[in-house]
């Protein structure tokens, strides 16, 4: 019976080792040419901890497994960096000339999703109040050129520079001198804009993205909730149909997204500041795709667990502040407040 259970788990051992593997694939393979290490790249935290499980296993019963998956685990040091933040944290000095936040608000909560009615005011009170000089916004509003969105931006008094274009924007207490937009192809949901911002005698563009959703509706919706709360019902394998659907659908779209976004970056003639939500995890092709030639702010100035999602999908960091390596990133800090179904992140920098 025991060299049965060794048997099992040993073969679980070696199968967890292997969606590892392939989950640190995912950022290198185009979700279009190969779905499943894009799936696995969004399990890598559970897969992570189920082999630390076994490694503890193999250490307390000292059998050589122990140093396959020990060996597997520290392979993937640096997609572990890209999840948890270990630099030393500090604040700006006065040499900072520019400080970025970046927000998905949710579109204000204008469907009462949390039951505060307070919480329009309290993240207009926020923005309102951040010094910094940019402030790039995504879910800004339900509809375009609405009387709703105009009544927001009026608002925002304290930026007197903005550009809004779909659900997201970019307000600035620094000239706008030139502004535009990533037109994607075919159907999206996704957008991606820029502004050219006089800094002194520098200018520097500052993209504001909000990247294809998942799009999951009520049914998606409650599938995941139970899973998360361990109650599964009825249809078990029609909501992991679903839901692997919406999943791979939204996982190759934002891959065409980030391409074409990579691409715009490249002939961008000034150094840039790339904001927004990705809604996808650091161990992607949308990451990588879009980061290639940038910095991570979290990377290089972030402590700790850096999730920026804290709605019914398990949270993960998907908000990112990326730069030009013409910058070089003072501060970064998320502010653990609850307002949105997203914290907010920001950065501050000084030109190189």
């Amino acid at each position: 019976m025991l060299r049965l259970l060794d048997r099992f788990l040993c073969i679980l051992a070696f199968v967890c080792m292997i969606a590892l593997v392939g989950a640190y694939l995912a950022p290198y393979i185009d979700p279009d040419d190969f779905i499943l290490p894009a799936l696995l790249g969004l399990a890598y935290p559970y897969l992570l901890i189920a082999n630390l499980f076994f490694l503890c296993c193999w250490l307390l019963a000292w059998r050589r497994r122990f140093w396959l998956t020990f060996a597997v685990i520290a392979a993937g040091i640096p997609a572990f960096m890209t999840y948890y933040g270990t630099a030393d944290v500090q604040e700006a000095g006065p040499e900072a000339n520019l400080s970025v936040l970046s927000y998905n608000v949710r579109y204000f909560d204008c469907y009462d999703w949390s039951g505060d009615r307070q919480i329009r005011k309290k993240l207009l009170d926020y923005l309102n109040g951040y010094e910094g000089e940019v402030v790039c916004l995504q879910e800004f509003s339900m509809k375009s050129g609405s009387a709703e969105e105009k009544w927001l931006v009026g608002q925002l008094k304290k930026y007197p520079y903005y550009y809004v274009h779909d659900n997201t924007a970019v307000f600035s207490r620094v000239p706008i001198i030139k502004k535009g937009h990533v037109a994607f192809e075919g159907k999206h949901t996704g957008v991606c804009l820029y502004c050219d911002l006089k800094l002194g005698r520098d200018t520097l563009r500052v993209y504001s993205i909000h990247l294809e959703s998942y799009r999951l509706g009520k049914k998606e919706r409650d599938f995941v909730r139970q899973l998360r709360q361990g109650a599964g019902e009825g249809g078990f394998s029609d909501g992991v149909r679903n839901l692997a659907a919406r999943l791979m659908a939204a996982n190759r779209c934002r891959a065409e997204q980030a391409e074409q976004i990579h691409r715009h970056i490249r002939r961008s003639p000034w150094p840039v500041v790339v904001c927004g939500d990705f809604n996808d995890t650091p161990l992607s092709y949308t990451y990588r795709k879009i980061k290639t030639g940038l910095e991570d702010a979290f990377i290089e100035r972030g402590r700790g667990l850096g999730n920026t999602y804290i709605g019914e999908w398990p949270s993960f960091r998907i908000d990112y502040i990326l730069h030009s390596p013409h910058l070089k990133t003072l501060s970064y800090r998320r502010d653990s407040m609850v307002l949105s179904d997203h914290y907010p992140v920001r950065a501050r920098f000084s030109l190189k």
